[in-house]
């Protein structure tokens, strides 16, 4: 029975190792809260998303307890400016190295439930992403439990491009008004 086993050991350990997710947790000294962060290939990642109280911010309809569960919602000219000290708010190509690792990992079609979340949204969490339905604002709040979008530092001709996790599965970059207000999740320098 040990001649059998130490094989099967040996052939799913280092498998076992690459899916169970490098995290750790960030206090953010502006406000004292504490974030945890996932390393996503070989960039470390808050694994929630960002809960800064800033101008240009607000919670899923003005309520604290949105906030507490989803994180905030910023328009794009606070988005750029709300991430802590040794972190920024990722540009397209991070986020596009971000998607391929995961969807060269996973697959395409399996990516978005690889990305969700488990006791907040229906998904695997597989990276300790925990990507929350944390819905947008445009001029009313919108789509809360049903999709997430994320502000990317990459803009042109004063609006920027978010990246939208949302049915029927879709993990997608879009040219956004700058107004609109998406989460923010940080990447540390």
């Amino acid at each position: 029975m040990n001649k059998i086993f130490v094989p099967f050991l040996c052939f799913f350990l280092p498998t076992l190792a690459i899916s169970v997710p490098v995290t750790g947790s960030f206090t953010d000294s502006r406000d004292g809260q504490t974030y945890k962060t996932v390393k996503i290939g070989s960039k470390t990642w808050m694994s929630q998303n960002l809960n800064f109280k800033s101008e240009g911010s607000a919670c899923y309809d003005n309520s604290d307890e949105n906030c507490k569960r989803f994180g905030r919602l910023y328009a794009f000219s606070s988005a750029v400016k709300s991430c802590p000290r040794g972190w920024h708010l990722p540009d397209n190509d991070e986020w596009t190295m971000f998607k391929r690792f995961i969807e060269d990992s996973d697959g395409k079609e399996e990516a978005w439930v690889s990305l969700k979340s488990r006791d907040k949204w229906d998904g695997s969490d597989r990276y300790g992403f925990d990507v929350v339905p944390a819905g947008k604002a445009t001029d009313e709040f919108v789509d809360l439990g049903v999709s997430a979008h994320f502000w990317s530092a990459t803009e042109e001709d004063g609006d920027a491009f978010g990246w939208h996790l949302a049915p029927p599965g879709d993990f997608s970059r879009d040219f956004d008004i700058s107004t609109d207000m998406y989460s923010v999740r940080c990447l540390r320098d």
